[in-house]
């Protein structure tokens, strides 16, 4: 699989070992113009330790499904959990392997094509399982799973559609179907935890600060080219107007009332029966 550049971008940029969306106790205390990048750091740790405290008693051997970067995995290692990590994006392969040398098992490869060598207790899909075919991913679950082991998935799922062409229909599973595949493959829903407003408050910072400080950027760099170089500017523009328009529609994905209107985001732990 190739590289995943918005991933990449993220963790550059957030210079964070998670790339989730993290996790807020409180957003409506929080005013917008005083987040720090340590505060989105914050957010991410909090994000796995709420994640974390679902898993069951007496799991020990992790499949960590969609590792990115290795956050989650090095969080439930020193948790005390032993660790396996899969991912089939080529930069997430070389980070884990920089950080973690041999002493975490990592599987170069998408969960469906995955041949197990051994069985899990539990397999952790943070924000991955919309990466997942729903048919296959539960498939290959109940295969890689041990008897009565356990699937915790923490993503975004679609719960109301439309007629319109919005990216959020598009890049989530939908909930009912999801949960109905479910227990198609025989896995019974234990627990359910609706942490949407809990993560609103990242995308509302993407917004902030695009609109603070990115867009405006922009536009000056625009005039000051229109005002240099007015023909080339004129046919530049020309050239990439429709490639532009759609990068501008991509910003409804961090706005978090448009994501509130179709997504929500969930985490359910299930178990295999």
């Amino acid at each position: 699989m190739p590289i995943d550049h918005v991933l990449k971008l993220y963790s550059e940029t957030i210079q964070s070992s998670f790339l989730h969306y993290g996790f807020w106790d409180d957003p409506n205390n929080i005013d917008l113009k005083t987040i720090t990048l340590n505060d989105i750091k914050n957010a991410q740790v909090r994000y796995i330790d709420h994640l974390a405290s679902f898993i069951p008693d007496r799991v020990n051997l992790v499949l960590d499904v969609g590792c990115g970067i290795g956050g989650n995995t090095e969080y439930l290692i020193n948790k005390g959990y032993s660790l396996e990590a899969l991912s089939p994006d080529s930069f997430q392969k070389s980070v884990m392997q920089e950080k973690f040398k041999d002493n975490v098992v990592f599987h170069h490869s998408q969960f469906e094509n995955f041949q197990p060598q051994r069985q899990y207790d539990l397999i952790l899909e943070s924000e991955s399982a919309c990466y997942i075919k729903m048919d296959k991913g539960f498939e290959k679950a109940r295969e890689v799973l041990k008897e009565g082991g356990y699937l915790l998935v923490s993503d975004y799922f679609v719960y109301f559609r439309d007629q319109s062409k919005n990216l959020h229909l598009k890049s989530s599973h939908d909930m009912s179907e999801y949960l109905k595949t479910s227990k198609k493959f025989d896995f019974k829903l234990l627990k359910k935890f609706d942490q949407t407003e809990n993560t609103m408050l990242t995308l509302d910072y993407a917004k902030y600060f695009m609109d603070r400080f990115i867009n405006p950027t922009i536009d000056y760099g625009v005039y000051s080219t229109k005002k240099s170089f007015p023909r080339i500017t004129k046919m530049f523009g020309s050239l990439i107007k429709k490639k532009w328009d759609k990068k501008q529609k991509q910003l409804d994905l961090i706005d978090s009332d448009i994501f509130r209107k179709y997504r929500k985001y969930i985490f359910y732990l299930f178990q295999k029966k």
